[in-house]
């Protein structure tokens, strides 16, 4: 076992297999904290959601995520924490703190900053992005700074022609949450998101697949059932992470109407990565 832990700590991690897993959930899960309008709150009417979800990969428990969502005055603040679990804490101790500012104004969502803390096989990984005044899908980040550099990552630098015209992953997450329940004249559950993360440019794409009633685990009741692709363009590490892992080439994600006054919040998230179908399940919710 010693052994096995060892070799996975010679694994930078990829865009692919367990660490894609980790990092789409963190930002699909985020997709709740939203409205179907602009927010017309006062800053001192702040209202915050306090999420918990469990993450299974083949049956097994993978990890948790905690996330926080604050809504005020057009402005959102996300908060996640996730760490992994079981087997796959022992081999790679993954852990992960996110935090995005932003604005929500003229039907846009505007970051202000981004910064993750990552920790992968002892490995410490960050990025820091910050947006000037030409923010959300107008602008693009003003500066980045990334810990390792992408020498040192073996990938390719996202050029800066390619970085305009993007958000961070967490704010990409607010915006589906938006589509999730229609914005404006937008259709439930459709858009085409470019996101750049620090290190990698893809673009989001959600579709609506209706309407069912699932019986799971968690969660019974009527859901909404929405799809969600990755177009992936520059960026991504060309370490594998394991033999039969795969890319992560999207997911499942399931809204139920939980809490009043909230938008409808993802209770399930599916994707097939190659080892077995991984789930990510909401385990509680509370509004602070």
């Amino acid at each position: 076992m010693e052994t096995l832990k060892h070799l996975y700590s010679s694994l930078r991690p990829p865009f692919s297999g367990l660490h894609s897993l980790f990092s789409l959930t963190l930002m699909i899960i985020a997709t709740c904290g939203s409205s179907s309008a602009e927010p017309k709150s006062s800053q001192s009417n702040v209202r915050s959601l306090q999420l918990k979800y469990e993450i299974f990969v083949g049956g097994f428990r993978a990890g948790g995520i905690e996330l926080r969502v604050r809504l005020g005055a057009n402005t959102y603040e996300l908060t996640a924490t996730t760490r992994s679990a079981g087997l796959i804490d022992y081999l790679v101790r993954f852990r992960s703190y996110a935090q995005t500012r932003g604005e929500i104004r003229g039907g846009q969502i505007a970051p202000i900053s981004h910064h993750v803390n990552n920790l992968w096989t002892e490995d410490i990984r960050f990025v820091r992005m910050g947006y000037g005044e030409q923010r959300g899908a107008d602008g693009g980040p003003a500066y980045t700074v990334i810990h390792p550099l992408q020498g040192i990552d073996e990938r390719a630098i996202v050029p800066l022609d390619q970085r305009r015209n993007t958000i961070d992953p967490l704010s990409a997450a607010l915006r589906s949450a938006y589509s999730s329940g229609g914005w404006g004249d937008r259709a439930p559950c459709i858009d085409s998101i470019p996101v750049f993360d620090g290190r990698r440019r893809y673009n989001l794409t959600f579709k609506n697949a209706g309407v069912e009633t699932i019986n799971g685990p968690y969660f019974r009741g009527e859901v909404r059932k929405c799809l969600t692709s990755i177009q992936r363009i520059v960026g991504f590490s060309k370490n594998p992470f394991l033999p039969r892992s795969k890319d992560l080439e999207g997911g499942e994600i399931w809204f139920a109407d939980l809490v009043p006054s909230w938008p409808a919040v993802p209770v399930r998230f599916k994707a097939d990565i190659g080892l077995g179908n991984a789930f990510v399940h909401l385990t509680s919710h509370e509004v602070q």
